[in-house]
């Protein structure tokens, strides 16, 4: 796992000095140093994508270990994946100066995960009202 966080800092740190030469260079287009943000950003994404299948199989075998209800598992991987998503998408409209439209995607994430989670909230509330 050292390995590989210091191969994306690598990886990361060679991507900004080559745009900062594209930059110094080629003042006239700003189109190369766009293809290789857009390189860093899907590069990373495919390593995290990986990172995390591997954290959710982890997750799926301590569930059925510990005989987790799998609908209750499926929401909260749906409630995880839609943080990590919508913090992306926020982290990438900031990036490119549109902090306004990235605030509406943390807003839309938000909303999503309500949603998704409605159920549960809803199990816990017939819960606690059967107690009483």
């Amino acid at each position: 796992m050292k390995v590989e966080i210091l191969q994306l800092i690598g990886f990361a740190m060679t991507s900004v000095m080559l745009i900062m030469l594209v930059g110094k260079y080629n003042n006239s287009t700003k189109a190369f140093s766009l293809i290789i943000r857009l390189a860093t950003v899907v590069l990373f994404m495919l390593f995290i994508v990986q990172q995390l299948g591997d954290v959710f199989r982890v997750i799926q075998e301590l569930a059925s270990k510990v005989n987790m209800e799998s609908g209750y598992l499926n929401i909260i991987l749906k409630i995880i994946g839609i943080a990590y998503i919508a913090e992306f998408g926020y982290q990438l409209c900031k990036d490119a100066g549109e902090e306004a439209i990235g605030s509406k995607i943390q807003l839309a994430g938000k909303v999503m995960i309500f949603v998704i989670s409605a159920p549960v909230i809803f199990a816990v509330v017939e819960m606690v009202a059967g107690l009483l």
